[in-house]
């Protein structure tokens, strides 16, 4: 069985973790290991073997809605945490082993236009040296024994079809030596959208001389019909014994003959349970914070009495939560599109009961059924608002949502501006929803030809800027910041990424002095 483990499981009562993006910003390799294992603790507990993790991908066009799951544009880097994330995956002992799959190989974040899936015209020196050397790092380091391409096609030849890639390139220069997985619907999307055989049978063939061992997330290409092929003599039957082999070797080695079934009852509490991991997830989330700018307004002064929070991320906590968590999995259930390669479409809300961002096509989350999930899931999880001012009682903290998380809308800015009229420090979050389907500015499928601020925030900054008050931007987002209207008028500028379950504790502890936020660029 397989699951994602990007920013944990997708398990009630799991840990949530930062974005990829924000824990490279930590520079931290040892954490990184330390959050693999917990990850592949709770998700062993539960009978999961295959961790759909690290994510290797080498990201440098922020266009692309899927920039927050990597660890960022350079190689060493992710080099260093995917090998650290893959040992604290494949270092347990007992019971059954889990490996990780890591992704997306090869040049997956180099497409063009920054389109998720694109063609991605890559040179073989660029291919091999930064987009492959994550990959050879936790081959060579870490015995990586899983491994996903991309949905690419790479110089005019579809990734998951590919005998260059998978076999001539990952096994025999780099060395690999594990199972070779498909995205979800990649091998169906090699005759379907890349118009690769005859047939799916066909294109399904092609994978699996390419080096492909396993299609995810059901069978297109290795369904009945290519099983016909090899019974009746038109296929090499040496091609699937290969697949076969590497298959049986991985279940003999993760233990699962030996230990067949998941655990039970308080011996999975046990083992799933552990409130040491929250304080991990914690540390993850202050690390991961970027103070780009501080003219001495920050830490909060005691001097401060009145301050104006604003912004449509400060009182919605599941805006902490970025693309490949469960909180953004599970509202992907409400989505009226979707926008996650391989999976069905959903529309499980009638369309005229969408509410959508004003200006926009990208459909609210701010409604019940998203909040219950939140409730559900993370009950003790505060928004930022709720953090402020518990850690802040003596001090009077007024909110207004002021501006929304796209378009230009200004419904809300009178309101706002008064607040900041009376307040001694205005406290904005700034940025979009990073997460899954209709609900996101970014996330997978949904990538962006203007990586700026919304203009809505950018006009609001700017008219708060008239009334000369100190402002601090808290940015929360997949991709860094990029404004020039918030560097030319805030005060401090704090980036906070998308940072999860512990976001709102790690961000106040910053803005109060308690914790010094050093995370880079």
């Amino acid at each position: 069985f397989h699951m994602e483990g990007l920013c944990g499981p997708f398990i009630q009562d799991s840990i949530s973790f930062p974005a990829g993006i924000g824990r490279g910003a930590g520079f931290h390799p040892e954490l990184e290991e330390k959050i693999a294992e917990i990850v592949s603790r709770q998700e062993a507990a539960c009978g999961i073997t295959h961790i759909l993790a690290p994510v290797l991908d080498i990201s440098r066009d922020s266009r692309m809605g899927r920039q927050g799951e990597t660890y960022g544009e350079d190689p060493t880097l992710a080099s260093a945490l995917g090998a650290a994330y893959t040992r604290g995956t494949q270092k347990n002992e007992a019971g059954r082993k889990t490996e990780s799959v890591a992704k997306h190989f090869l040049a997956f974040h180099n497409s063009n236009g920054g389109i998720h899936g694109a063609v991605s015209d890559t040179p073989p020196r660029l291919l091999e040296e930064i987009y492959g050397k994550p990959f050879q790092a936790c081959i060579r380091e870490s015995n990586l024994l899983g491994i996903m391409p991309c949905y690419c096609t790479i110089n005019g030849e579809p990734a998951s079809a590919s005998h260059k890639i998978l076999t001539e390139l990952l096994r025999k220069e780099m060395g690999f030596t594990g199972l070779c997985f498909s995205d979800y619907g990649a091998v169906g999307n090699t005759h379907g959208s890349q118009h690769v055989g005859e047939t799916p049978q066909e294109a399904g063939l092609m994978c699996l001389k390419a080096g492909m061992d396993i299609e995810l997330p059901k069978p297109e290409g290795f369904g009945e019909k290519l099983q016909e092929l090899f019974r009746e003599g038109k296929a090499d039957i040496h091609v699937l014994d290969q697949a076969v082999l590497r298959v049986l070797t991985a279940k003999f080695r993760m233990g699962l003959f030996e230990n067949p079934y998941s655990l039970q009852g308080e011996e999975l509490k046990r083992v799933f349970m552990n409130p040491a991991d929250r304080e991990v997830s914690l540390q993850s989330a202050k690390e991961s914070l970027v103070l780009l700018k501080n003219n001495g307004v920050l830490p909060i002064k005691d001097s401060i009495k009145k301050i104006a929070v604003i912004g449509p991320h400060a009182d919605y906590a599941r805006k902490f939560f970025g693309g490949y968590t469960h909180m953004c999995m599970m509202e992907s259930t409400y989505a009226i599109a979707n926008s996650i390669a391989g999976v069905s479409g959903m529309r499980n809300i009638d369309p005229k009961d969408i509410v959508t961002v004003p200006g926009t096509n990208i459909q609210s989350d701010e409604t019940e059924e998203f909040d219950a999930i939140l409730r559900r899931q993370k009950p003790q999880c505060r928004s930022l608002l709720e953090e402020l001012r518990a850690k802040l009682p003596g001090k009077e903290i007024h909110y207004s949502y002021g501006y929304y998380i796209a378009g230009e809308d200004q419904t809300y800015f009178d309101e706002a501006i008064k607040l900041v009229e009376e307040a001694d420090l205005v406290i904005l979050t700034l940025g979009g929803k990073h997460g899954t389907c209709s609900m996101a500015s970014m996330g997978e499928g949904v990538d962006g030809s203007n990586i700026n601020l919304p203009k809505g925030q950018d006009l609001f900054i700017q008219k708060a800027a008239e009334l000369g008050k100190p402002m601090v931007g808290v940015h929360i987002d997949g991709r860094p910041i990029s404004s020039d209207v918030a560097d030319q008028y805030l005060d401090a500028i704090l980036e906070a990424w998308s940072p999860s379950e512990t976001g709102a504790e790690a961000i106040v502890s910053a803005l109060i002095g308690e914790y010094n936020p050093g995370g880079k660029m």
